[in-house]
């Protein structure tokens, strides 16, 4: 890899020292949608308690760490799932610190992968079956696009 391509990569424009964290990215995207939707930045950030839309910028940018403790009312405002932002929050905060919480929690599964599970297990009909090569090649190729 040359130095440019090092720099470009590493380097973070000037305040926006998260812009390419995954939530702030996640954000971006899921913000955008809601605003498609019909629900304005000035209302996601009302209903998160903020009195103005600024901070949702901020964070949609990376210009802010998204606090841990409005998570939950951010994610409820924007429809998504809040294990899976709160996640994200996590390694922004903490990186690395997935591992540590899984192993002291264990794994937590946001709503949309506990569906799954339990579709599969509907599936198999209380068989356990073993996550071979083949069936990871199977659903390598169920879940592209």
């Amino acid at each position: 890899m040359d130095t440019e391509t090092i720099m470009a990569k590493t380097s973070v424009r000037a305040g926006m020292p998260y812009a390419h964290e995954p939530i702030a990215e996640y954000l971006s995207k899921q913000i955008d949608i809601t605003v498609s939707l019909g629900k304005n930045q000035r209302e996601i950030a009302s209903e998160i308690g903020y009195d103005k839309p600024n901070m949702i910028s901020m964070f949609k940018r990376g210009e802010a760490k998204v606090p841990l403790e409005k998570i939950p009312s951010l994610a409820k405002a924007l429809n998504v799932d809040p294990a899976f932002m709160f996640r994200l929050g996590l390694q922004q905060y903490w990186p690395g610190a997935q591992k540590a919480i899984a192993d002291i929690f264990g794994t937590v599964l946001t709503k949309n992968e506990a569906e799954r599970i339990e579709y599969e297990r509907s599936l198999l009909k209380g068989e356990d079956v073993r996550l071979t090569p083949d069936l990871q090649r199977k659903l390598k190729a169920a879940f592209k696009d």
